[in-house]
């Protein structure tokens, strides 16, 4: 079929695969269906589906777009409220889905690439349209088929929900809902992302959630209010796990019930109770636009290094209680309940003594609300069949809260926590609520009675102050916070408060003395200061020099909300002695930025670095799967009061995985371990000790004087020691240049070298260089006198003539004589002189472009011309570290700012890679070799494409860089080079 074969071979391939892939009977798979107007044909027909058939869709997909939307019309007409139809034009090669959109025509749902390669991928994507078969394994990429971006599914939904929003968005409840989400997101991010599309994609994606959380519980799902709100676990024992929250809003339009209820029997296809891994995380990213998830740094951990953090920071799991304080989908939630239950098993516990430490000892927390029901499903999920076991009550121990507490406001004498109102001031909870969780909820159960009473705030006063534990001053303040709910209530805004609230103040909750945890593991946002919003670098500023940890200068660009979440944490959620294990940038471990981390004294709290891990050549992690991403990785290890100095030796892996969301076991056989020395310091010199080694070439111009071709001979051939040659004509000759005539004869061959120009450089390959007279002997940059003398006569004839057509066309001095002579011109400062003596070795660089190019010239008489920058190299490891330090995307992006703009866009490099801290080659340096390694590598996938002569230097260029992106090389040399720089 990817071979687009002809249209009746793609109708016999097609009801192959619909019998032999779907169980279709043949009766029931009708052909040339005429429409009931005979006015036209539907190609073939089954179900729902209105499958149209083209020989190639890149020539016919007009007619299918003006054909289709009568099919669906006429199929839609057959089968009167049943199943919508969904029409699929294929050539074999491409498959599209289509829906009807509101008002008629047609929307694109979404589109499929065959791969011959992959037939079970064409499968899983035709399986939501083309059966209702039950119990589907639960792997991670089948689940991402089945619901992400590019499944029918969620191209169908998605139509619907845009439909429903246009009609809602201005509902008061609705609105409010979606400011709060938008809230909350700017917390989660650091600055405001919050739009209407991401709005709709997150509604769907907690639908398909809470789905799956009935399901883990065989629940049915044809009670869709009973699904969002969570009444449908809520009846079964289970609390926190499903919540009315912000997106059960598509309930108020009439189709929203049926929306809901057709996601959820997606759902219900698979068996859930058999997960063994965290499939949500992956179902996330294979809904959100890739580009979008890359700003956003929205990267979840893989299994298998969650895993292994778990393993090494929870050392007693029966005992310890563990808190991830950015939990995200619950990953680390996941293989942390896995090592309870696995180590409760072999110790004999009964099931429900191991679901109770369940619910006490493992426990989530994030601000983003997306993630947060991602987590808790993510929670149940990792039970597997132990939830049989259940007792009356299991409450699910994740929360939606922001663990920097940025909405605790402290007093003198009392503390509050603030909820952020769009449009009004904040509400406010009395600590002394917030951190007693029985009187709180007996707080919520006061406010929310008096709501639907109409009570006076007096009363509900009196209701508060009875309250077991309460003080009057805390139950006058719920009262005048019940007064502004009043109002919120009475103006329609009211149906997400309870949500709210039991929710943001579980942050104060967790960090009583009594609540905090044994361990702390998890990857907390990586978001830069830079990045941040100017609100939220305010707090971050202000939060850092609370702990000794902002660094000013030129390096306050360079903080990073991580940091803030490692003395935070330690401090407000840790037992004394307790642990940390966080996935963390490559930075934190040797950058200065860091230092005051390193050393472990944060004022009002300490955390001795007790271990490491460096996974910079370990990939792919993180976004770098594609090459997007340029952070190296790794985990950080800390025990709080502690006493101690930092190791002195970490722990290193290397590797590349199958896949990024690969599993332990593929890790384990393809990752190498190694203990080596911790990373040392970063220097922070301003310049470079390689700027005063790297020179630019020789400005060989007029280029039509000194660059040649070979001319034509006759029968007897020229002469070897002085060949005829003509100056080269060429498209960047200037004026007044290209109307004057190119020398041209014989020239000695010993002044006929090689040049290498910017365009001759390629990453990591050479590209052709050109034939170039060049009059230099044993260090003299000689003229037309000085060659005559030495005799060398076929040389003094050719700048004799060049020489005069130079006085004749330079710019001229006062006297009427050239302002230089061409040979001052063409040694400019000394810049073809310095290079007489031949260097065994050089590393070249090109001076412009849209990306920087480098690589090694082993010609030892060749000549480098003026757009290219050059240095010679003392070893081969020195110049492979150059190379990959030159090709690399992360150090043009540091530069990127101080390049000159050219007519569209910035063009010069020069000298600016320098203003970096890139030290000089070490050979005795783990991370320098493995810079040089790389380049090694990257040679050899360079040499291997095929470059066709009469292709532009440009395309060349990009045809190298894409072998580097697909053979993961590109990556790899990313993260080691993000390793090396700071950030």
């Amino acid at each position: 079929m990817a071979g687009r074969p002809r249209h009746e071979a793609l109708r016999g391939l097609m009801t192959e695969l619909l019998r032999s892939g779907f169980d279709a009977p043949y009766e029931e798979i009708s052909h040339e269906v005429y429409l009931t107007n005979r006015s036209g044909r539907i190609d073939t027909m089954w179900g729902a589906a209105v499958i149209e058939l083209k020989s190639d869709l890149r020539r016919e997909l007009p007619d299918v777009l003006a054909r289709l939307p009568d099919y669906l019309a006429d199929a839609q007409a057959r089968a009167p409220g049943g199943r919508p139809p969904t029409g699929i034009a294929t050539d074999g090669a491409l498959f599209l889905a289509y829906g009807t959109a509101q008002g008629g025509g047609l929307r694109e749902l979404a589109r499929f690439e065959t791969d011959a390669e992959q037939p079970e991928a064409l499968m899983a994507w035709l399986e939501p349209l083309l059966s209702e078969r039950p119990d589907l394994a639960p792997e991670p990429r089948a689940v991402a088929q089945a619901f992400g971006r590019t499944s029918m599914l969620f191209g169908a939904a998605k139509l619907e929900l845009d439909v429903m929003w246009a009609r809602l968005q201005h509902d008061p409840e609705v609105r409010l809902k979606r400011e709060l989400w938008d809230r909350l997101l700017a917390e989660a991010y650091g600055e405001a992302v919050g739009e209407d599309a991401l709005f709709l994609q997150h509604t769907y994606l907690v639908t398909v959630v809470k789905a799956i959380a009935a399901r883990v519980l065989d629940l049915p799902v044809d009670d869709p209010a009973a699904l969002l709100s969570g009444k449908a676990l809520a009846d079964e024992g289970i609390a926190g796990a499903v919540e009315a929250d912000f997106f059960d809003w598509p309930l108020r339009a009439p189709e929203g019930a049926a929306l809901v209820t057709r996601i959820a029997a997606q759902a219900a296809r698979f068996r859930l109770r058999d997960v063994e891994a965290d499939v949500l995380k992956t179902l996330y990213e294979s809904l959100v636009d890739p580009d979008q998830r890359h700003d956003l740094g929205e990267y979840y951990t893989p299994d298998w290094l969650a895993g292994r953090v778990v393993a090494a920071a929870v050392a007693a799991p029966l005992s310890e209680r563990v808190l991830d304080p950015a939990c995200g989908s619950g990953t680390f939630l996941f293989h942390a309940l896995r090592r309870l239950i696995a180590a409760g098993q072999a110790a004999g516990w009964a099931g429900p003594r191991i679901l109770e430490a369940c619910a006490d000892q493992v426990r989530g927390l994030d601000v983003h609300p997306v993630a947060v029901t991602l987590a808790r499903v993510t929670w149940l999920l990792a039970l597997g069949r132990l939830i049989l076991d259940r007792p009356a009550r299991l409450t699910v121990p994740v929360f939606l809260g922001d663990a920097m507490q940025w909405n605790l406001r402290r007093y003198l004498d009392r503390a509050d926590v603030l909820v952020e109102v769009p449009g009004d001031p904040p509400l406010q909870i009395p600590a002394g609520f917030a951190e007693d969780q029985a009187a709180f909820e007996q707080g919520l159960d006061v406010l929310n009675r008096g709501l639907r009473e109409e009570a006076s705030p007096a009363t509900v006063g009196r209701r508060l102050a009875r309250i077991a534990g309460a003080v009057p001053a805390d139950a006058a303040a719920m009262a005048e916070t019940f007064a502004r709910l009043q109002g919120l209530y009475r103006a329609g805004r009211n149906g997400i408060w309870t949500f709210v609230f039991r929710n943001l103040v579980r942050p104060v909750w967790l960090s009583r003395p009594e609540q905090r945890a044994d361990v702390l593991v998890g990857n907390p946002p990586w978001i830069v200061y830079r990045h941040l919003s100017p609100a939220m670098k305010d707090r971050v500023r202000e939060g850092l020099g609370e702990y000794g940890l902002w660094v000013g200068g030129n390096l306050a660009t360079q903080q990073d909300m991580f940091a803030l979440f490692w003395a935070r944490g330690a401090e407000r959620y840790l037992k004394p002695g307790g642990r940390i294990g966080f996935v963390l940038p490559y930075a934190v471990l040797n950058a200065k930025v860091f230092a005051g981390l390193r050393a472990g004294l944060m004022r009002s709290v300490q955390v001795r670095v007790t271990g490491g891990w460096a996974l910079e050549r370990v990939w792919p992690i993180f976004g770098a799967q594609s090459g997007s991403s340029t952070t190296s990785t790794c985990v950080l290890f800390g025990e709080r009061d502690a006493a101690g100095g930092a190791p002195a030796q970490m722990d290193r892996w290397v590797g590349h995985l199958p896949r990024r969301d690969a599993g332990e076991a593929e890790a384990a056989a393809v990752l190498a371990h190694a203990r080596v020395a911790w990373p040392r310091a970063r220097t922070l010199e301003g310049v470079s000790p390689y700027r005063a080694r790297f020179r630019q070439g020789a400005t060989l111009v007029p280029r039509r004087f000194f660059l040649v071709e070979m001319e034509a001979v006759g029968r007897l051939g020229g002469r070897r020691d002085a060949p005829r040659v003509r100056g080269r004509v060429g498209a960047l000759d200037k004026a007044p240049w290209t109307l004057v005539e190119p020398p041209r004869g014989p020239v000695e061959v010993a002044f006929l070298r090689q040049v290498a120009l910017g365009e001759s450089v390629a990453p990591f390959r050479m590209l052709e260089t050109v034939t170039t007279v060049i009059p230099m002997e044993d260090g003299r940059v000689l003229d037309a006198a000085a060659a005559r003398e030495a005799g060398h006569v076929n040389l003094a004839a050719w700048l004799s003539d060049a020489e005069a057509k130079w006085a004749a066309n330079s710019n001229k001095a006062t006297d009427g004589g050239p302002r230089m002579t061409l040979r001052e011109r063409i040694n400019h400062q000394r810049l073809l002189a310095v290079q007489t003596e031949p260097a065994s070795m050089r590393v070249l660089c090109t001076k412009a472009g849209t990306r920087l190019s480098a690589v090694i010239l082993a010609e030892k008489n060749a000549v480098i011309d003026h757009k290219a920058y050059w240095a010679a190299a003392r070893s081969v490891g020195e110049a492979r570290y150059l190379t990959t330090l030159l090709n690399s995307a992360a150090v043009l992006a540091k530069i990127t700012d101080l390049q000159p703009h050219g007519q569209r866009d910035k063009r010069d490099f020069d000298n600016l890679v320098w203003t970096l801290p890139i030290p000089e080659f070490d050979e005795s340096d783990t991370l320098h070799r493995d810079l040089a390694a790389a380049a090694e590598r990257a040679e050899q996938v360079a040499a291997q494409v095929p470059l066709e002569g009469h292709r532009h230097f440009t395309a060349k260029r990009r045809a190298i860089r894409a072998a580097l992106i697909a053979d993961g090389i590109a990556a790899e040399m990313e993260a080691l080079v993000d390793a090396l720089l700071p950030p």
